[in-house]
């Protein structure tokens, strides 16, 4: 049974994390140049010209990063007899939760001025610095939640060889 419960973890785990990755590929490379690009018009102009604001928590908000992170951290207490499968997921885990608290404490409050508000009231170039700072903190995000998916793609991999 626990073995069973594990593996349909880390299929989940598998599953959700693809759907990151694309959907934060996506916002990369289509969506942050279409707000990045001329700051504080082009902020200003999207933030407030768009829907994005109504929906953006429909793929990453806080019970989507739930859903994404919880698979994960049952499948490492499942795994824990496992010392190959633990220490990828630990990894994983790691990684995972440091990425949520990353978000919560740091871009979460940029996201308030410059998503919400449009960049408020605050002149151009402090909208410009916010810019560039979300942009530079989300690929940081990026790449410790693609490390955590590798570990994660690993442990997949691993357990579906002994099992």
């Amino acid at each position: 049974m626990r073995e069973r419960l594990l593996t349909i973890c880390l299929w989940v785990a598998v599953f959700a994390w693809s759907t990151w990755l694309g959907g934060t590929l996506y916002q990369m490379v289509v969506i942050v140049p279409m707000w990045s690009a001329a700051p504080p018009d082009s902020v200003r102009e999207f933030f407030l010209g768009t829907t994005y604001t109504e929906h953006i928590f429909n793929f990453f908000g806080p019970p989507f990063m739930v859903a994404r992170v919880l698979p994960v951290l049952v499948a490492t207490a499942l795994a824990w007899h496992l010392p190959r499968e633990r220490l990828l997921l630990g990894i994983a885990s790691a990684c995972l939760v440091a990425t949520v608290v990353f978000t919560l404490l740091y871009i979460y409050p940029i996201n308030d001025v410059l998503v919400f508000q449009a960049g408020g009231d605050l002149e151009a170039a402090e909208i410009q610095r916010m810019a560039n700072t979300w942009i530079w903190a989300d690929r940081a995000r990026f790449a410790v939640g693609t490390a955590a998916f590798a570990a994660i793609l690993l442990a997949f991999r691993r357990h579906g060889r002994t099992t």
